[in-house]
């Protein structure tokens, strides 16, 4: 996750957040999906396309997606637009290429011992012991990491890391406790998947930034290339037979190939935050016309209308909705050569490219990942990414609290599970509304919208106090 404030497009002193906002839109999709009662009846389109009520049950075969499988990849895609902000400062700066790239493998490091930490501690819930104890560890293993994350403020450095060192000490302590007084195993092998996937894109994707940082066309080359890999690891799978069995060499804790693929996504919003950055003294002076607030709508409301057409399985219907929706919006656009409308031809595109996909890869999936989601959810973030810059420029639109969230990731990760849930349950809050969301749609969806409130409300404050985890 990048806690990097991106200083996106400054026209007239003035801060243009679009990266920020999609990256808090992802962050309030990813706690309030995890948090609505999933045994409150509500729709299945509410869940994981292929983990449906009533049962739950992970179901690989059922194809479709839903508004909660575009959390990871709109995370993904914002991580990748961040990179050129965060990356050409250092290149312009003059520091060595090495100190950039260390500063990569370093931020994988972070990440990586992050998740890990966040594995393990999710399984604390599975101790015997008095659950006020195990609510107090949840506690203390958010302080542990505040204090070993953030990136605090002290005059002298040295009294920085002191804090910094004293927050890896009590983790450590509190990994003992888990092990001895809790009973719950310790391991490498438990990990925070989504942020495991994070700490490999950060380290990759960033050195692709580094490699065609002068070259967007060599970047989208990239992009085919592992698009062809996938394309032969999902059709022809014993093409790479050759390659190690990660798993079985007894790394499989740390990697896995299939986290590669993910790539596609990154590139794709590094190659559009490129355009962002290298547009930005452009950006206040183009023309606006009339008609274009409308043109946005379209937009958007294809991205909206994928949900429905690839869940109800509709295929050939919303291929024909798409194409005519991005012929038109090519049409009513063209020769203006704005920013927000370029981003968003490039969202219909990979779209488009997703959606011819669909029957080839037997329906998308986010689980098993295949081609037609990667192309498909990196379009939608890059037309919604496009909506944001036009709604920012035409309408001034802020979106604070979405931007604020989107600008302190990891501390919005981590609140639900370490502190909103351990405090909600110690004074029996949260079994009282567990009871009233059961079966009960309208209550279901409170108590999604309840704990994401929180959530949002406690990363604005440490956002406005300044406090941010390092990553």
């Amino acid at each position: 996750m990048n806690t990097v404030r991106n200083e996106i497009l400054q026209p007239q002193g003035e801060r243009i957040a679009a990266i920020d906002i999609l990256r808090g839109i992802a962050i309030f999709g990813m706690i309030l999906c995890a948090n609505i009662g999933w045994e409150s009846d509500l729709p299945a389109w509410m869940f994981h396309a292929q983990v449906p009520p009533p049962d739950y049950v992970f179901r690989p075969d059922v194809p479709g997606i839903t508004w909660v499988d575009l959390v990871f990849p709109f995370f993904l895609f914002s991580m990748g637009a961040a990179f050129p902000f965060a990356l050409s400062k250092r290149v312009a700066s003059g520091q060595p290429m090495w100190k950039t790239i260390l500063g990569l493998v370093k931020r994988w490091a972070v990440l990586a011992c992050f998740a890990i930490i966040l594995g393990n501690g999710y399984r604390a819930r599975g101790s015997e012991c008095n659950p006020y104890f195990v609510h107090l560890f949840l506690l203390l293993t958010w302080g542990g990491l505040f204090m070993a994350l953030t990136r605090f403020r002290f005059r002298k450095e040295r009294s920085n890391n002191i804090a910094n060192a004293s927050g890896i000490v009590i983790l450590a302590g509190l990994a003992f406790v888990m092990q001895y007084v809790l009973k719950v195993p310790v391991s490498k092998n438990y990990s925070d998947i989504i942020i495991m996937i994070l700490a490999y894109m950060a380290v990759f994707g960033g050195l692709v930034w580094i490699l065609t940082k002068k070259s967007l066309t060599l970047r989208w080359v990239i992009f085919v290339v592992i698009g062809i890999i996938k394309a032969i690891s999902s059709y022809w799978p014993d093409v790479f037979g050759f390659m190690p069995d990660v798993a079985a060499s007894g790394f499989g804790w740390i990697f896995s190939w299939e986290f590669m693929q993910y790539l596609m996504i990154v590139i794709a919003g590094s190659a559009i935050g490129d355009m962002i950055l290298k547009r930005k003294d452009r950006f206040d002076t183009e023309k606006r016309r009339k008609g274009d607030t409308w043109i946005a709508v379209l937009a958007m409301f294809t991205v909206i209308f994928q949900l429905w057409g690839l869940f109800t399985r509709h295929v050939t219907l919303d291929l024909a909705v798409t194409l005519v929706s991005g012929i038109a919006f090519i049409a009513l656009t063209y020769g203006r050569k704005a920013l927000w409308s370029d981003i968003t031809v490039i969202g219909y595109l990979l779209i488009l490219t997703g959606i011819v996909f669909d029957p080839i890869d037997g329906g998308i999936t986010k689980d098993h990942c295949n081609l037609s989601y990667l192309f498909t959810t990196a379009g939608m973030a890059a037309v919604t990414t496009g909506f944001l810059v036009f709604a920012e420029k035409r309408f001034g639109m802020k979106a604070r609290i979405f931007s604020e969230c989107g600008q302190n990731p990891m501390i919005a990760y981590t609140v639900t599970n370490f502190l909103t849930v351990p405090v909600l349950s110690a004074v029996g809050l949260l079994g009282l509304i567990d009871s009233w969301a059961f079966g009960s749609p309208a209550m279901g969806l409170f108590r999604g919208f309840f704990i994401t409130g929180i959530m949002m409300a406690a990363t604005v404050f440490f956002t406005r106090k300044k406090i941010f985890w390092r990553s």
